[in-house]
């Protein structure tokens, strides 16, 4: 049987960090730091900086990206959870 489960990894938290590792940061760029500011200028202005004339806004992740390493075995830890 084969299933998709939608935002699948969007539902998974990062685990907690321990003593010694490295938050996950993420590098946003372009037209979306702007809809960001636009959408929540109190939160997200004062971080926005500037890179060679361009906007750029770092932010520390907090649920599992599709894409990262770990994603898969985080959702994959909570889906086991959820059915046990």
């Amino acid at each position: 049987m084969c299933v998709d489960i939608p935002n699948t990894f969007i539902q998974t938290a990062m685990s907690e960090l321990k003593a010694g590792e490295e938050q996950v940061i993420m590098k946003i760029t372009g037209v979306l730091v702007n809809m960001m500011v636009d959408i929540s200028s109190e939160l997200y202005g004062s971080y926005v900086v500037y890179e060679k004339g361009r906007k750029v806004l770092y932010v520390q992740v907090l649920k599992a990206i599709y894409g990262m390493l770990q994603a898969a075995l985080l959702w994959y830890k909570k889906f086991q959870s959820d059915l046990e």
